[in-house]
């Protein structure tokens, strides 16, 4: 009996380091239910966590070839970035959403449904397949993901 309390505690302590890679969880009340929108973290970067402004996208993400030329423009930057038609706008369109997302993530009071390492999160990755894709429509559909739980309700001040 004391071999199986053992053993239970041993697998229990392994899981919750496994689940939560040895940091503490975000302390947001409502998760899932909050996201902040670009135009917030822009107007607030007072209220970033984990990155600053300066943050450069290719720091972060990886860019392919077409998107090169963003490599070195700031999280800042990115959160100014306009639409277009063409592929690269389309990815700055992307990149402009998820910089939110990743900044949503990363705050501990914001109750964001897609967290940084877990599923259905794992933000930056698929910013990056999509953005390799180079298929303006498999981008746009992940702009447009990001977007919606970017517009949940800000709660932050």
């Amino acid at each position: 009996m004391a071999n199986k309390r053992v053993r239970t505690l041993l697998l229990t302590g392994l899981l919750m380091v496994g689940l939560v890679g040895g940091a503490l969880p975000a302390s947001a009340t409502n998760i899932g239910n909050e996201g902040c929108t670009p135009g917030y973290w822009k107007n607030h970067t007072d209220n970033w966590e984990e990155y600053s402004p300066s943050t450069t996208l290719g720091s972060v993400f990886t860019l392919p070839a077409y998107a090169s030329s963003l490599s070195d423009d700031t999280f800042a930057e990115a959160l100014s970035y306009g639409g277009g038609s063409t592929l690269l706008a389309k990815a700055k369109t992307l990149l402009h959403h998820a910089v939110a997302a990743v900044l949503n993530a990363a705050h501990e009071g914001v109750g964001y449904p897609y967290r940084r390492y877990s599923d259905p999160g794992q933000i930056i990755a698929s910013t990056n397949n999509a953005l390799a894709s180079q298929d303006g429509a498999t981008m746009l559909a992940l702009k447009d993901k990001w977007d919606s739980a970017n517009n949940l309700g800000c709660p932050l001040n």
